[in-house]
């Protein structure tokens, strides 16, 4: 992973915006009825969800994996009575008993990883042994990736967001399609870590090959395309259209014995 681009400038601001959707973050916790006894957060930055999911869900033990030591010991700090690791080869739960929670993190390892690590995210993902999987990120349909719908552009265009959308063209190349649109959409919000965020791919996959990547060893137990809602209400507030286009998904995997 190439750490000096994945450096936040105000971690203060990203951790903020991670903390609006916790709720939404904890979806898959009255969907799984198997027992299972650790829940481990992948990408757990400085561990909030697992303090907000501690006093809710007791019943479980709690452990918190990210790649950065900045985040592990922040959430060391935030989280004293949890465990907390960046090297994935000192995790010692036992995983077949366990549920690997992966959140806003799979559009992150395609940004910064090489195809090396990839192979190796998806390794651990799948062929661990875990009970179940959870998956909550963003990603688009290449069902809906249809020429860009030119009214909403010319919206951002004409609006106080055009230099924005000028910086994120001069990476991205001119928005033809509605999925390069939509990922400007989901960034424009965000110019206090702007050059970090500019050059973050959050649609690095579309839905159709994320669903290949389920091995046979696991079942669909849950799945839920949606559009973001606050993102839906920021966009009506600034540009005056509705998005329709799905933002997010939503999963819930679980091994087969």
């Amino acid at each position: 992973m190439d750490t000096d681009m994945n450096r936040i400038s105000d971690l203060n601001i990203y951790l903020t915006r991670m903390q609006r959707s916790i709720l939404d973050k904890m979806f898959f916790m009255d969907k799984v009825f198997e027992p299972f006894r650790y829940v481990l957060d992948f990408g757990c930055a400085n561990g909030e969800l697992i303090k907000a999911m501690k006093p809710m869900f007791p019943e479980y033990e709690y452990i918190g994996y990210d790649i950065s030591p900045e985040m592990i010991e922040a959430a060391r700090k935030n989280v004293p009575d949890a465990q907390f690791f960046d090297d994935w080869n000192r995790i010692s739960i036992p995983f077949a008993e366990s549920l690997i929670n992966i959140s806003s993190t799979v559009h992150e390892v395609y940004s910064y990883c090489s195809k090396k690590d990839i192979d190796i995210f998806w390794d651990r993902v799948f062929g661990s042994g875990f009970q179940y999987v959870t998956i909550r990120d963003m990603m688009y349909s290449r069902a809906e990736d249809i020429p860009v719908r030119t009214d909403q552009l010319a919206a951002v265009r004409h609006s106080s967001c055009a230099e924005w959308l000028e910086s994120y063209e001069n990476v991205w190349g001119r928005i033809k399609t509605q999925r390069q649109l939509v990922h400007f959409l989901l960034k424009y919000k965000y110019t206090q870590n702007w050059e970090r965020e500019v050059h973050e791919n959050y649609f690095p996959v579309y839905t159709e090959d994320l669903m290949k990547r389920i091995p046979g060893s696991y079942r669909l137990v849950y799945k839920d395309v949606f559009t973001l809602p606050y993102t839906a209400w920021q966009i009506r507030k600034d540009f005056g259209f509705t998005l329709t286009d799905h933002t997010h998904i939503k999963l819930i995997l679980e091994r087969i014995r």
